[in-house]
């Protein structure tokens, strides 16, 4: 006997998925054997059951690939109240930070860090890459130590990668402690640096000698003379192709003639550099300086995809003075896509989930073969879940629920009206009128 996604419970086993809509519209049986995604027809038995579980009906719920938040800062998450509610530019963002983060100790962190991954768990959020600042004080690694704990602990849950993002203020010594602690990625944000060029070199080397890639905050501001992105481009250039080299923000791109524009996006398309967008930040952030005519500051998204240039998103900053109002979403920020972006809802999300295989993890698409890993959302389409934020929604990794979210709302009755008498000329009038 078949149950609906609202009755599952985070811990049950699902094995099949009847009636599901998918994001191209369509409807489907979705089985679940051993973690993975089949087509139901086991050691070649024609049909049936093909692992032991629940068996839901799927129908008015939509089947939708994990999301990835590929710009994340948890170690700063939730603490815009406890800096004070600041509010300003990036400029002001970062002074605020580097006065109140000294007061942060290892455990305030964590706990910080802990409550932003459960709240992307229970968002379907399962694929996070989060930077980790030095923090100011006496021990300047302790933020990047609390995040590595929380890396392990949600292991199979939501998978972390962690980036060690150093400033021109730090020596190699300590970037070279850091990154043996057992970090993924090197991080830097050369366009804050007096030589942007050289802080750009500096981190690729880090990484080179870790064996390890690279993530850099590129090129947030809408100055169009920063163009790191380039610089970025050329350095890793020679670089694996497995081995990481993403440019989150990119803000500059938006201010670019089309001759730079074009210039920069060939440049990280040869080199295999991603761009991860991070919308809500920058909505936020930039544009201070620009009363009037403020500028988007996104990145011409349709552009970098057209180049051939791989494009992710994150959700940046949750309630820190960098963004009072984040909340690590990824329906938020693949909304902002559509809406300040530009992009079909299809495609936004596209962008979301993208970031599952830049962090090297295999593609979760809803394909047969593909792991057991989506979300379930009560709504008939991408565009709908989005504009709805997707109240309700079932998390399953590997054909076992992780999470669940579900709304209930109560209003008071609402007289009836009959509908209106057709007028001449509708189209329901119309259609009899043919049919007759």
């Amino acid at each position: 006997m078949s149950i609906h996604p609202e009755d599952l419970e985070a811990g049950q086993q699902v094995a099949r998925l009847d009636g599901v809509t998918l994001p191209d519209g369509t409807t489907a049986t979705v089985h679940i054997t051993d973690g993975a995604l089949t087509d139901g027809r086991p050691h070649g038995a024609p049909t049936g059951r093909v692992s032991a579980g629940t068996d839901a009906d799927g129908t008015g719920w939509l089947l939708l690939p994990p999301a990835a938040d590929l710009h994340a800062h948890i170690d700063k998450a939730y603490t815009w109240s406890l800096a004070g509610e600041p509010e300003g530019s990036l400029e002001d963002a970062v002074a605020c930070w580097r006065e109140f983060g000294a007061t942060l100790s290892e455990e305030q962190i964590a706990a910080h860090a802990r409550r932003q991954l459960d709240a992307a768990l229970r968002a379907g959020v399962t694929t996070i890459r989060t930077h980790v600042n030095y923090h100011e004080g006496a021990d300047p690694l302790r933020g990047i130590r609390a995040v590595l704990a929380a890396r392990e602990d949600y292991r199979g849950l939501v998978d972390v990668q962690v980036v060690a993002m150093h400033g021109q203020i730090h020596d190699d010594g300590l970037v070279r402690d850091a990154l043996a602690l057992g970090v993924d990625l090197v991080g830097a944000a050369p366009h804050l640096s007096d030589d942007p060029r050289g802080e750009i070199d500096r981190a690729a080397a880090f990484a080179e000698a870790a064996g390890i890639g690279i993530d850099l905050h590129t090129d947030e501001t809408l100055n169009p003379d920063s163009l790191d992105l380039i610089d970025l481009a050329e350095r890793t250039r020679h670089w694996p192709r497995a081995m990481t080299r993403s440019a989150g923000h990119c803000v500059s791109l938006a201010v670019q003639p089309p001759g730079r524009l074009a210039a920069a996006l060939d440049a990280a398309a040869e080199a295999g550099v991603s761009v991860i967008v991070n919308p809500l930040t920058n909505l936020y952030l930039q544009g201070w300086q620009h009363p009037v005519s403020t500028p988007r500051a996104i990145p011409p998204l349709r552009a970098i995809l057209d180049a051939g240039v791989a494009l992710a998103a994150g959700g940046d900053n949750v309630q820190d003075p960098f963004n009072p109002l984040g909340n690590g979403d990824m329906v938020d920020v693949a909304a902002s896509l559509v809406i300040a972006g530009h992009l079909t809802p299809r495609t936004a999300w596209d962008v979301v989930t993208a970031g599952r295989s830049l962090a090297g993890l295999p593609r979760a698409t809803g394909a047969v073969g593909d792991p057991a890993d989506f979300v379930l959302v009560r709504s008939a389409s991408v565009a709908a879940a989005l504009a709805e934020r997707a109240p309700d929604r079932v998390v399953v990794r590997a054909g076992r629920v992780v999470a669940t979210r579900r709304t209930h709302t109560t209003t008071v009755p609402v007289p009836a009206h009959a509908a209106p008498p057709e007028r001449p000329g509708t189209p329901e009038r119309q259609r009899k009128a043919v049919q007759a």
